[in-house]
């Protein structure tokens, strides 16, 4: 299963989810009446009947104020909820780690979490500490894989290890590629309406009582007692959202953490980290509990564990117990790392005092060569790792095309290894340079001016801003044009990515003139190339003030966005080959599927802009529509039967915008 039936499975569990919630209110509405009819008929001697009660005008009435309240409670958070990752974030109380940050913890977190977003095509997610937590516990929130937000505790921080840590992340971006994020802040908001009735009568408690003790008049007195019995009823109705809550948690969430630690597993080639991880929150006094939100209910089923201690956790939890992850993991862990525990005891109770360290950096740790966990790796949408390119013969074009489709939305142990070693040769001036809003927004215009003629870069920069000027001109930077002149061509895209996630700092203002600025830098020469437009494109869709919102498919048929599809189609073609002949039968080809009145144009006319609104038109496309777009774009890339790292570059920077992720290209074997 890749990275497309990823996402199909999930929009099949957003219907299972809708389901569930009609049940949910059907079966609230029935306890309402129920308690209501007790209270109403206790001393009433001519009581109806139960069955005539539920079509009584006063039943009626309580069941369509209770689908109301609830409705306006689901809407309400829905639209607090349009902002993405960052509402949720908000909830969890998490602060906004910026990517120039000196603490030793913060900047191991921002190092791997690049690590994971370069291995899996992504772009850097927003990263978020909740400081309050000492507690161990993580979650991904946003509705697209590349605009989401990843928000862990201090205590992970404070207590993992590099490897343990690691396995969370791996956890967390199975979590973005397989489409598991639409459907948790989906979740949370339908929660939100079925909970709502309980916070009422928490709330009648709460003012009863307040007004018991501030009224002296009987009268008054009166209309407390009244009110503190209809809050135990309203909390009593709220029980029966809250069990009904954890029951749909529970039946959307529990096999996809299974799915995720497996997947962590294969991704960083290391089962004993994310093992150590949850043996930690199992022997941890902290666990992984969030205590100071209030909204650790709502985001329980979004973190790496409980944040909520439950009752009858074995029917209720949205994760399963800890101690079958970790056996399910390798079932010899279990027992390991309890004799680890003891035998770091018994050493401090007769030498000096000593911490316990992780299984993965413990100097008694086994070697684990072949650790069983517990999956088949067909059913997590996991492959092989592909060495693209690598020229292909005729007879094997197709499997190479199939090979490189397959790889969305994957990440494999090559690729993680690959993206280390591509960080550690990105000069560390560079990384300094990127990792501040100015020092980023340089590095971007210089990447832009690379793209265009030395002659035209007098003119390009003279058109720019006077902010962009002086910045460029700025001793601070004298020496930045040097090192990004250096860079090789494999190192030019992780640059870029790790740039947007600082310049998603600056102010709106300064967003809004650094994207005007790279227009007008790829429109200097009247011709663009490949690069400035996804450049382009890609700096306007992080940094555009709608970023990490809700998406809606605005289009549902090719036939709406065909000449859109044509003009990037052109651009595949023309990057696949110099012969014109051969551009336009590709071309002629490759549009057949998606219209037939379209044809070749010899020398089209068209600029950054242009190309910028199609690909965020093609953007808005149903998902399940944007597959065999994709698959297009491989099979012009493909034509030749092989790939090279400059056409693979456009292939995936395109992905990425259609919110498509594709890894990184692996270097010849």
């Amino acid at each position: 299963m890749n990275f497309f039936d990823h996402q199909a499975t999930a929009r099949k569990k957003s219907l299972l989810l809708g389901v569930l919630f009609l049940i949910a209110v059907t079966l609230i509405i029935i306890v309402t009446n129920l308690i209501c009819y007790f209270i109403l008929n206790f001393s009433d001697t001519q009581s109806l009947r139960l069955q005539d009660w539920f079509s009584s005008r006063i039943s009626l009435s309580i069941s369509a104020a209770m689908t109301l309240t609830i409705l306006a409670g689901t809407i309400h958070q829905f639209v607090n909820l349009s902002k993405g990752g960052r509402a949720v974030a908000d909830m969890a109380k998490g602060r906004k780690v910026d990517t120039d940050s000196q603490g030793k913890l913060e900047q191991r977190f921002i190092n791997l979490v690049e690590e994971m977003s370069i291995a899996s095509g992504t772009m850097m997610p927003e990263l978020y500490i909740m400081d309050h937590e000492h507690s161990i516990n993580a979650f991904v929130a946003g509705y697209e894989p590349t605009e989401c937000v990843l928000v862990i505790t201090k205590g992970a921080l404070e207590q993992l290890s590099r490897d343990e840590l690691q396995g969370i992340i791996g956890h967390e971006f199975s979590h973005i590629l397989n489409g598991d994020m639409r459907i948790n802040i989906r979740l949370i908001a339908i929660l939100a309406g079925i909970l709502l009735i309980g916070q009422i009568g928490q709330f009648l408690i709460r003012t009863s009582f307040s007004r018991s003790h501030s009224y002296r008049s009987s009268n008054r007195s009166k209309h407390g007692i009244a009110q503190l019995f209809i809050g135990i009823a309203l909390i009593c109705i709220g029980y029966t959202g809250l069990f009904m809550g954890r029951v749909i948690k529970a039946a959307i969430s529990r096999q996809r953490e299974f799915l995720a630690d497996a997947a962590s597993v294969q991704f960083t080639r290391n089962p004993e980290g994310i093992a150590s991880a949850l043996y930690k929150i199992f022997d941890n006094q902290e666990g992984s509990q969030l205590r100071v939100t209030r909204h650790a209910e709502d985001l329980n089923h979004l973190c790496f564990a409980e944040s909520v201690k439950l009752q009858f956790s074995s029917l209720l939890a949205s994760h399963p117990p800890l101690n079958e992850r970790i056996s399910t993991i390798d079932t010899s862990y279990l027992v390991r790392f309890k004799a680890r525990k003891h035998a770091s005891k018994k050493r401090a109770s007769t030498s000096k005092p000593s911490e316990y360290k992780p299984a993965a950096s413990h100097p008694n740790a086994e070697p684990i060569a072949n650790s069983t966990i517990g999956f088949a790796q067909t059913t997590i949408g996991l492959t092989n790792s592909h060495s693209l390119n690598t020229p292909q013969t005729a007879n094997n074009s197709t499997q190479s095309l199939t090979a490189i489709e397959q790889t969305a939305g994957t990440v494999t142990p090559a690729h993680v290894d690959y993206a280390v070693t591509l960080l550690k040769s990105i000069p560390a001036e560079i990384k300094t340079l990127v990792h501040t809003p100015e020092g980023a927004k340089v590095a971007v215009l210089l990447l832009m001016l690379n793209e265009t003629s030395k002659e035209l870069h007098a003119k390009a920069i003279k058109q720019l801003s006077q902010r962009s000027q002086n910045d460029l001109s700025s001793p601070t930077y004298s020496q930045a044009k040097m090192l990004i002149d250096d860079i090789t061509l494999r190192q030019r895209t992780p640059i870029f990515e790790m740039a947007i996630s600082s310049l998603r700092n600056l102010s709106n203002e300064h967003k809004q003139t650094l994207i005007e600025d790279l227009s007008r830098i790829a429109n200097t020469d009247e011709k663009i190339t490949f690069f400035e437009f996804a450049l382009v494109t890609l700096t306007k869709q992080q940094l555009t003030v709608s970023y990490g919102h809700r998406i809606k498919s605005k289009y549902h048929s090719f036939t709406d966005v065909s000449s859109e599809i044509a003009l990037i189609l052109r651009l595949f073609v023309i990057a696949s080959t110099t012969n014109k002949k051969e551009q336009q039968t590709r071309f002629t080809q490759a549009i057949q599927l998606f219209s037939d009145n379209i044809q070749w144009v010899e020398k089209p006319t068209y600029n950054a802009r242009k190309i910028s609104h199609a690909l965020n038109k093609l953007r808005l496309l149903s998902p399940i529509l944007k597959r065999p777009l994709i698959d297009s774009f491989i099979e012009c890339v493909m034509a030749d039967n092989q790939v090279s790292p400059r056409e693979y570059e456009l292939l995936r920077l395109v992905a990425v915008v259609l919110d498509c992720p594709m890894p990184p290209l692996l270097p010849q074997d």
